[in-house]
């Protein structure tokens, strides 16, 4: 009984072998799980053969007309009746591209073929508006559709969904002709339409059209995976294949009718904008400086409805008794609600060169209002900024007045009386006086007989003593003659710290020991500030050197700077100008008179 019982197994065996042998490679069943659908829609394809394959089939047909979303494989064996009946399937999500009747082509599995199958695709602009039964939506629309070319749109999108989402992505508008920043982040909310509960979720866009004319924003493209509507309960199926289908959804293009900047609109920039604001501020805040100081204003341009980057670089006009330094600009851009704000801060520097009251310009910026469709101007009222001289300027203009009358007064004749009054009389005030008319004809006459007379006299002085060194002083006459020896201690000191200075790199103190030192070497006319002493030297390269150190100090703090350059060109202040000559010629004219 045992040997016929193992001679039953041996031939069921060999007949299961030769029946999955064959059915192994039986023809092909495909099917759909709809016949019609709308544009953006899923369907899924069942492909299922006889017997076990681990080959997968070639989806590479499908690429025409439908894209691939996702394929899963599985495999079943049933027994019934003692009956072994063993499957695979294989479920192919596809998406369709277009709409019409499309055709699913053959696929080969292992040299046999599927059948050719069709779907009807629905044009989802034919659809009717989304109703109650529409279990997820998307909308997209602008706040203006002809805004001026470079102004603002604001473009949003909004995803309605009833049911949960798997997963899901949302295109961003995207355009060669457009610049596109996000406002803010995503927004969810839940509101009611035709009567039915949705989930949404919101984005903003600030749109900027950069050229005129017609121009289309194209549809956004929602991809998503949302639960299956199937009244179908396989455990074998769901144990295998997910309960969620793929969807995809096109939002309606949206065309702009750009209009171009306006022909009243006759500044070089273009800036339209919801609106503008003009802010200045000021260092020293009262606008009195001394001499040789710098006077620093900050310019901040505020607008909504633009970019900081389409903010345009103002710049003040030339003011006489004024050097401007312009520094970088800086801008940034800012979300708001709805909109953003663009800014940008300008920054100069005015280094005074001569003192004096001066009056700055007012400045004014043009902008098209985009609520209201004018143009409108925002201004920075003109500045009146009173330069103070130092007291070395105030005691330069006392002197050639003390100077000019007390050598008259000196060289009048003592008549007792007449002497005092006039020097207690002013010039003479009416032209009508022939008596006033005479003093001042004699004051004239007896001031320049005075000058000449003291030039005679410190050119035989300075005769004398060449000759009396010539003589005395025989071996130094031909030898050079350095001027270090009769350089002051103070000159010396303040020098060496200039040069120290430059040696450490250090603008501040370049600055400070230098004008010091040039204080100490002119003392009668010390140079207010480093446009003042350039202008004294009257060297390029001095110039440019100090200029730089300028710019530096006032504008460029962030940048390092190499006081090498500076310490060769200065290594040594000439010794004489012609303000010294003068001064020394003022000094020697009152002892013609002692």
């Amino acid at each position: 009984m045992n040997k016929n019982y193992f001679v039953f197994v041996a031939i069921a065996l060999l007949c299961y072998f030769s029946v999955y042998s064959t059915n192994g490679f039986a023809a092909l069943t495909a099917q759909l799980d709809r016949d019609r659908v709308s544009e953006g829609e899923s369907v899924r394809l069942t492909v299922e053969a006889a017997g076990r394959i681990s080959a997968m089939p070639d989806t590479g047909p499908l690429n025409k007309d439908f894209e691939v979303t996702g394929t899963m494989s599985g495999s079943r064996v049933n027994i019934v009746n003692g009956n072994m009946d063993s499957r695979t399937t294989w479920t192919i999500s596809l998406v369709p591209r277009r709409g019409g009747t499309l055709t699913i082509p053959s696929l080969q599995i292992n040299g046999e073929s599927t059948p050719e199958l069709t779907v009807r695709v629905d044009d989802a602009s034919a659809n009717t508006a989304p109703d109650a039964k529409t279990p997820i939506f998307i909308e997209t629309e602008v706040d203006k559709t002809d805004p001026y070319v470079q102004g603002m749109v604001r473009y949003t999108q909004r995803v309605f969904f009833a049911v949960n989402l798997a997963q899901g992505s949302l295109s961003e508008p995207e355009q060669d002709n457009i610049l596109i920043r996000k406002l803010g982040e995503d927004r969810e909310y839940v509101t009611q339409r035709h009567g039915r509960s949705y989930n949404v979720i919101e984005r903003e866009f600030a749109i900027f059209p950069q050229v005129s004319g017609s121009l289309v924003i194209p549809a956004s493209v929602l991809n998503a995976q949302i639960p299956e509507n199937t009244s179908r309960h396989d455990p074998f199926f769901d144990r295998f294949f997910s309960s969620t289908r793929p969807i995809r959804l096109r939002s309606d293009a949206i065309t702009l009718d750009v209009r171009p900047r306006p022909d009243q609109s006759q500044t070089s920039y273009w800036l339209p904008a919801e609106s503008v604001e003009l802010h200045e501020s000021w260092q020293p805040e009262n606008g009195a400086i001394d001499f040789g100081d710098p006077l620093t204003r900050h310019i901040t341009i505020k607008a909504r409805g633009v970019t900081g980057e389409q903010l345009p670089e103002l710049k003040p006009g030339e003011t006489t008794g004024f050097k401007l330094y312009p520094d970088r600009p800086q801008s940034s851009t800012q979300n708001l609600q709805h909109t953003v704000q663009g800014e940008k801060v300008l920054r100069f520097a005015y280094m005074p060169t001569q003192p004096g009251k001066h009056v700055l310009p007012e400045l004014t910026l043009y902008w098209w209002d985009t609520e209201t469709d004018s143009e409108q101007i925002v201004r920075l009222p003109e500045r009146t900024i009173e330069v103070s001289a130092a007291g070395g300027s105030q005691q330069q203009s006392a002197v050639p007045f003390s100077d000019t009358v007390d050598p008259a007064a000196r060289s009048m004749p003592e008549q007792g009386t007449e002497r005092g009054a006039g020097q207690q009389l002013p010039l003479p005030e009416s032209k009508e006086s022939g008596a006033g008319q005479a003093w001042v004809a004699g004051y004239s006459v007896w001031f320049w007989i005075a000058i000449m007379l003291a030039i005679l006299w410190l050119i035989t002085l300075g005769l004398l003593a060449l000759l009396w060194r010539k003589y005395h002083h025989p071996l130094q006459a031909n030898k050079p003659e350095k001027s270090s020896g009769n350089v002051p201690e103070s000159i010396r000191k303040a020098r060496k710290q200039f040069l120290a200075a430059c040696q450490d790199n250090n603008p501040q103190q370049a600055r400070r020991y230098l004008l010091k030192w040039a204080a100490i070497h002119w003392p009668e006319s010390p140079p207010r500030g480093l446009d003042a002493l350039a202008l004294r030297l009257d060297d390029a390269a001095v110039r440019t050197a100090l200029s730089n150190l300028n710019r530096k100090l006032y504008l460029d703090r962030d940048k390092n700077w190499d006081g090498e350059e500076l310490a060769k060109l200065l290594s040594d202040l000439p010794q004489y100008s012609p303000s010294c000559v003068r001064n020394k010629n003022k000094t020697a004219l009152p002892n013609l008179y002692t």
